[in-house]
């Protein structure tokens, strides 16, 4: 008998559906989320245009910009596992816990993910840094630049399977339940390969929905809402990946001047900085359905209690999508 299999195509659906609904049910918190952010984006603009060079100043308000993201994408990612994997959720206590027990846990298992890629890739980086020197010094023709490239993309492709597997852990930290790192590792045997995929192919839907908006900021400066003689706003789109901050899209819309800059400045920014939280939400939902599919397929190997973690089955949309 065959163990069952996590399926791809039907868990990337299914956390399109989920991610849709989160962010139709949690939309005003997501725009209250991307207003600071906004915030520290133009202190950011107005810093750079007074001192022309980058300096602390700017260096700080980075620093911020990334702690604030961190902090509201792990509150984000409270809410939407809590809502995937148990039922309503909300900024309240059911859902963030008591204190910022369950908000520091979420951080710390985060950092502990980003650990464990760095313990994987860096030494195997450092190992074929060091076999193509030698194959460079002894014998150039086995040491093309494409097989180098092809042996730190293997290392890093490690480096997320490591990732991919543990995980799993983070979803049982949002229920307040963490189960054991080993269970979370566990829980992911046999199906690598699928979450890989699985997350790829979520990956690259996102990057098809930043080129569409891109394409209609670019409209926007062609209809005229923007000069093209004018400033410039970069916006960003990115996804975490191993626990880490990664740019899918970059778009430079030029912005007209005067009281009309400033409006689609701030249009423009509030736009990007949404797209990042609803981006994140699609990803956590994704977890969420990994994470209860694994434990039911866990389960069904090892006849238990089901339903022990989750107070329904979060395999089923929405009844109101």
């Amino acid at each position: 008998m065959h163990d069952e299999k996590l399926p791809v195509f039907g868990t990337v659906k299914l956390a399109l559906l989920w991610g849709v609904f989160v962010v139709r049910r949690h939309w005003l918190i997501i725009l209250i989320f991307a207003l600071p952010l906004v915030a520290i984006s133009f202190a950011e603009r107005v810093v750079v245009e007074q001192e022309q060079v980058a300096s602390w100043h700017f260096g700080l308000l980075s620093l911020a910009q990334w702690v604030l993201l961190s902090l509201l994408s792990i509150v984000l990612a409270l809410v939407t596992h809590n809502e995937v994997l148990r039922g309503p959720a909300g900024l309240n206590v059911q859902t963030l816990g008591w204190g910022a027990g369950r908000v520091v846990g979420y951080a710390v298992d985060s950092l502990v993910l980003m650990l464990f890629g760095a313990l994987v890739i860096f030494p195997l980086i450092f190992a074929v840094m060091g076999v193509t020197s030698l194959l460079r010094q002894f014998a150039p023709p086995l040491a093309p630049d494409a097989l180098i490239i092809l042996l730190i993309l293997g290392a890093w492709l490690a480096a997320v399977f490591v990732s991919l597997r543990l995980m799993l852990r983070l979803p049982s930290r949002a229920l307040g339940q963490p189960i054991k790192w080993r269970e979370a590792w566990r829980l992911g045997r046999g199906n690598s390969v699928r979450l890989l995929g699985i997350h790829a192919i979520l990956f690259f839907a996102m990057v098809a929905t930043a080129v569409v908006v891109m394409a209609i900021q670019y409209l926007a400066s062609m209809l005229g809402f923007a000069d093209l003689d004018g400033e410039t706003l970069t916006v960003q789109s990115r996804v975490p990946i191993q626990g880490q901050w990664s740019f899918i899209a970059n778009a430079t819309v030029s912005l007209a001047g005067g009281s009309i800059f400033s409006v689609w400045t701030a249009v423009f920014a509030l736009l990007g900085n949404v797209l990042i939280l609803a981006e994140l939400v699609f990803f956590f939902a994704l977890w969420s359905l990994v994470y209860a599919e694994l434990e039911r397929i866990q389960d069904a190997r090892t006849p238990q209690t089901v339903g022990s973690r989750f107070y329904f089955d979060p395999n089923e949309p929405p009844e109101d999508f």
